[in-house]
C-alpha cells in the first residue's frame, strides 16, 4: 500500500507542470532524440494526462496491477531516451519534473530505474479490480 501511494504521489507530482505547461514540456521532449517532430504535440499532451490518472489510480488501488505495468513502460521510455542521449554525447534537461530542471545523466537514470524497481511489488501483488465492482476472479 505504502509503495502505491508513494508511487501514485511521484507521477501526479510529475504531471503537474507538464499540464500547465504543455508548450515548455513539448520543447523538452523534442530535446530527447527519439520522439518524431510529427508527434511531439500528441506525445505533449497525452503523457501528462497518462502520468496523472495512472497515479491517482494507482493511489487509489485501482486496476493496480495494469497501472503498474503503464507506468513501468513510461519509465522504460524515459531510461531509454536518457540512455539513448546519453550515447550520442547529448545533455539536455530531463524534464521529469519541471519544478526541478535537471539534466539527464547517471543520476537521473538510478533514480528512474529505483522508480521502476518500487512499481514491482504493486504490479505482481496487486489487485487489477475496480472497487466498486468487487467479486470473483477480481
Amino acid at each position: 500500500m505504502v509503495l502505491r501511494i508513494l508511487m501514485g504521489a511521484v507521477f501526479v507530482a510529475a504531471s503537474y507542470d507538464k499540464l500547465l505547461y504543455p508548450a515548455v514540456f513539448a520543447a523538452k521532449a523534442a530535446e530527447y532524440k527519439i520522439i518524431p517532430e510529427l508527434l511531439l504535440p500528441l506525445v505533449a499532451v497525452v503523457l501528462p494526462w497518462l502520468e496523472l490518472i495512472c497515479g491517482l489510480l494507482l493511489m487509489l488501488d485501482i486496476f493496480t496491477r495494469s497501472t503498474a505495468l503503464i507506468l513501468i513502460a513510461v519509465l522504460a521510455g524515459y531510461i531509454a531516451g536518457m540512455g539513448y542521449d546519453l550515447s550520442l554525447g547529448l545533455v539536455h534537461d530531463c524534464g521529469c519534473f519541471g519544478f526541478l530542471e535537471e539534466s539527464i545523466g547517471a543520476v537521473t537514470i538510478i533514480r528512474d530505474l529505483v522508480f521502476l524497481l518500487l512499481l514491482l511489488p504493486p504490479l505482481v501483488f496487486g489487485g487489477n479490480n475496480f472497487p466498486f465492482f468487487r467479486g470473483k476472479g477480481n
